[in-house]
Parts: structure tokens; C-alpha cells; sequence
């Protein structure tokens, strides 16, 4: 879900095309009509977005009629009942939308579900908003909704207990988006950059992806120390992409700086990531033992550099220890402990 300053428009999209509603966001979306969307809370919990990809066909398959590999799948964000919000699709229906957005001149803006354009009301409640065609957009409390005429609203309306209804003047500003239906083989499309953007771009997608596994480690000091290099890498990719991504979740920005790196890059940050979360694995038993200040990836040497304070100073050993027991090998030059894989 992106969030952050306006710097996008908002359009409409239709059977004619694309248009303009005058209405900001943070950057250029369009909104499709959410008759052609199934949107479902799916209970996914596991820790990391592309783990809940993975698994979403699996949790889903018995609640659609058509075959998963049939259809085009979408992950949005969190709702307040703790579930992710999915979207299925067909893909023929995202090829329009594409096709639109690319006629209109904004082939990188954001496919959002016009239901979803609308605030989540109070739970219990119901926000809906009659377009100008008869259609009734309705967004409902755990942050989905759905579109239909009025005869199959109001079915739908008795049947879910004729809830308090909150009618909507029109379209606001969008602060977020919740959920973008430009995924996986829709996704918008790479931006080139420069050497030196790539560069960045690179530096940016290590730091901040391992910044979700820093955030899981069991001591405090990983923890401050994500924090600091997510907020500094998060400015850093918007100095290096401005309009790409305004806001200040390190999480979301590293997927938009995964989508920046070009394809074909043969500097890849996947390494650094695997090799942090083994070691704080490791190192997960001696949270009272090692307290660490500081901590760098020598990607040349392909190795993680930790400045460390030692309660005891005969653990050492022990910690050379765990970390051969996790298959990397550790050394102590002064403060510094230095890790690298099992095969350095």
C-alpha cells in the first residue's frame, strides 16, 4: 500500500478510454470497475510478501469458480480484521486496462478497483457512492467492496443484514493505495536509469530488503539499527527516482527499488539478505552477551561486518562456534566480528 505526498492524477476508465477526474494521489492511478474485480480477505500469515504470493492461489482456489491458472492474482493490503486483501481478475480484462492506461499516457499509473477509491467507513457500516451510470460502489469496513446496479445491491444489501449506510458525494483525493492490480506478469513496467542510479538503486534494494529481516531478529540493537538504514535508504531511493515512491515505509520501498534495478543487472543484492538473517540466528542466543554498534556489507568480499561489544570477552570462541554450527565462518579482528558463508 503506498501512501505519502500527492504526485499523480487520478482517471477514470471506461469502455471509451481513460480520463482525468482532477483528483490527486500519490502517483498517477486509474481507477477499473470493480464489477470486473472479485476482492477477498484471505487469512495469509506469513512474514513476508512474497511468501504470501506464493501461497494466495493455494487459499483461494476453492473459493472462485475458474482454475487459479486461469486467472490474474493480486495481493493488497492488510485489513483491520488482520487478513490481506486479494483480487482476482481475468487477464484479458487487465490487458484492456493496461492498453487503456498506455492510450492515455500514463503506462506506469496504478490499477485500483474504483470501490476501493472510497474511505473505509466505521465497522458495521457500509460507504457508497451512485455514479453517474446507475452503478453503486459500495467499500465495506474490512477494507474491501464491490460494485453492482441497484436491484443486486440491495439483494446483496438484505442479505448482509441491511447495514447503516453512509452515502458518498463523490471521489476524494487518494491518500493510498490499497491495492494495485499491476502484479506479476502486469507489472508496471522498469524505468532505465542511470550508472549511477543503478548504483543507488542497488544499494538501496540490499539495505532496505534487509531491513525486513533486521526487524525479526532478536535483539534490540538490529532492530535500531534497521530503523536508522531504512529511513536514510528510503530518502536516498527518492533522491535517485523522484515520483516513484513518496512515501516512508522501508517494506514498500524496497519493492518499488526491486522494480527500478534493470533487468539484467549481474550485481543482484541477493546475498547480503541470507547471510544477515543466518547470522542473526546465530547470534540470537547471546543477545545478553553481544551488543552490537555497528554493521556494514563488504559486497566485494561478500561478508558482513559487525562492531560489537562483548560482555564476556572469553565468548568469543563460543560465538565462532555457533556461527560454524549455522554453516558460515566467523572471525574476530579486534571489535569486529566478520561473517561470511560457509564456503569463504
Amino acid at each position: 500500500m503506498l501512501a505519502g505526498p500527492a504526485s499523480g492524477t487520478v482517471w477514470g476508465c471506461d469502455a471509451s478510454g481513460c480520463c482525468p477526474l482532477g483528483l490527486d494521489a500519490p502517483r498517477d492511478v486509474v481507477l477499473v470497475p470493480s464489477e470486473d474485480v472479485l476482492l477477498l480477505p484471505v487469512a495469509l500469515p506469513l512474514p513476508s510478501p512474497a511468501k504470501r504470493l506464493a501461497a494466495l492461489p493455494f487459499a483461494i482456489e476453492d473459493r472462485i469458480a475458474e482454475r487459479v491458472d486461469m486467472v490474474h492474482l493480486a495481493l493488497g493490503g492488510q485489513t483491520s480484521g488482520g487478513e490481506w486483501l486479494a483480487a482476482v481478475v481475468s487477464p484479458e480484462a487487465m490487458e484492456r486496462w493496461v492498453g487503456a492506461a498506455e492510450a492515455a499516457g500514463v503506462p506506469d499509473a496504478a490499477l485500483l478497483p474504483d470501490a476501493l477509491a472510497l474511505p473505509v467507513p466505521e465497522a458495521g457500516r457500509w460507504n457508497v457512492l451512485r455514479d453517474p451510470n446507475g452503478r453503486i460502489l459500495v467499500r465495506l469496513s474490512d477494507g474491501g467492496g464491490f460494485a453492482a446496479g441497484e436491484p443486486l445491491f440491495l439483494a446483496l444489501w438484505a442479505a448482509a443484514g441491511r447495514p447503516e449506510c453512509d452515502e458518498q458525494a463523490g471521489f476524494a483525493p487518494i491518500a493510498s493505495i490499497f491495492l494495485d492490480l499491476r502484479q506479476g506478469a502486469f507489472a508496471r513496467p522498469r524505468q532505465g536509469l542511470s550508472a549511477t542510479g543503478r548504483r543507488v538503486a542497488l544499494v538501496a534494494a540490499a539495505g532496505l530488503l534487509a531491513h525486513g529481516a533486521i526487524a525479526a531478529a532478536d535483539t534490540y540493537a538490529l532492530k535500531s539499527i534497521a530503523a536508522k538504514r531504512g529511513a536514510e535508504l528510503t530518502a536516498q531511493l527518492a533522491a535517485t527516482a523522484p515520483g516513484r515512491y513518496a512515501g516512508t515505509d522501508p517494506r514498500e520501498a524496497a519493492m518499488v527499488a526491486a522494480e527500478l534495478i534493470p533487468a539484467g543487472t549481474t550485481a543482484p543484492p541477493g546475498s547480503f539478505l541470507p547471510l544477515l538473517t543466518r547470522s542473526s540466528a546465530a547470534l540470537a542466543p547471546f543477545g545478553s552477551t553481544v551488543t552490537i554498534r555497528g554493521m556494514a556489507f563488504d559486497a566485494e568480499r561478500q561478508r558482513l561486518q559487525l562492531d560489537v561489544d562483548l560482555a564476556d570477552p572469553s565468548a568469543q570462541g563460543s560465538v565462532v562456534k555457533a556461527l560454524g554450527s549455522a554453516g558460515l565462518k566467523g572471525r574476530f579482528e579486534g571489535a569486529t566480528l566478520i561473517i561470511a558463508g560457509g564456503g569463504a
